[in-house]
């Protein structure tokens, strides 16, 4: 699936690059630009044109920055924020090879650029999702499947009665929502590249706020429903390889997936849990869990 190529128009649309390059075989080195305006390390990035792709944008915007051209352009993801201004603003990045490099001269928007490595580029970027979208950044460089999934359980939704008949028609709640709240401000600053659900609606409600924001649609998914086998979920993970995902499910499916993950001794970052609202970031190569961590509701 391609991401959907406009946000919602009340937001500011951008694109940028993580310029990524190897010297004589060495670590990776990564472009990050010095903006005088705001007095910031960032990576490059800029409003689209008219008329103009997320990813013709963002090219041309480093190009007019950094005086470096990228190519062979590969999806990070969306992340999205409230500017000082208090604008909503939508950012989709890609990881580019420099195909030319001019001398850097000085101009309105950047003063001053560096090729550094990691760990010391997401020392000096000064903001949340910049070096959210780094660290997807360098996986992608280190393993070429690499990829991320946020597991959100979905918010809380009332009290389960499996005598009712419409009991699986359940909205979210007031709790629910304050959840729902919380978990899109987290998000936010995680690149995304797709998102999934369970077919119920308080899951869709979950996910879907979250994804009006950044422009990505809600793709149902039968194998995220609730009841269904552990094993549809590890095959989805593995169809996911290479993508940033969320993934919207319940509690059984999740106690699955993430019991058989500590049984398996992967390492994970947080306690044996699931609660509703809650996500766990899960880093996968190809296609298989490697690593996980936990961010507990309203967190």
């Amino acid at each position: 699936m391609t991401l959907i190529e406009k946000p919602p128009k009340e937001s500011i649309w951008a694109a940028g690059c993580v310029v990524s390059r190897r010297d004589g075989g060495g670590e990776p080195k990564y472009l990050i630009v010095h903006r005088p305006r705001y007095d910031d390390w960032s990576l490059p990035k800029g409003k689209l044109n008219k008329r103009e792709s997320f990813v013709d944008a963002a090219i041309r915007e480093v190009k007019e920055e950094t005086r470096v051209k990228g190519t062979n352009a590969r999806p990070i993801g969306t992340v999205g924020f409230i500017t000082k201004a208090g604008n909503p603003k939508v950012v989709r990045w890609w990881l580019t090879d420099p195909k030319e490099i001019k001398k850097f001269k000085k101009n309105s928007e950047v003063d001053a650029i560096e090729w550094v490595e990691y760990d010391k580029a997401i020392e000096k970027l000064d903001y949340t999702n910049d070096r959210a979208v780094l660290e997807r950044a360098n996986d992608m460089v280190l393993a070429r499947s690499a990829g991320s999934i946020h597991l959100v359980r979905h918010a809380h939704a009332g009290v389960r009665d499996d005598t009712d008949p419409n009991d699986e028609k359940r909205s979210i709640d007031k709790l629910g929502k304050a959840q729902r709240k919380a978990i899109r401000k987290h998000l936010l600053d995680h690149p995304v590249t797709r998102i999934g659900s369970s077919q119920l609606d308080r899951c869709v409600q979950t996910v879907a706020k979250f994804a009006d924001t950044i422009g990505v649609p809600v793709e149902r998914e039968i194998a995220l429903g609730e009841g269904t086998h552990p094993t549809r979920i590890v095959s989805l993970i593995h169809e996911l390889q290479g993508e940033a995902a969320v993934l919207c499910s319940h509690g059984d499916v999740i106690s699955g997936l993430i019991g058989h993950l500590f049984a398996e001794g992967v390492p994970m970052d947080g306690p044996m849990q699931w609660e509703k609202g809650s996500i766990w970031h899960l880093r996968t190569i190809k296609g298989r869990v490697v690593s996980g961590s936990y961010t507990a509701p309203g967190a």
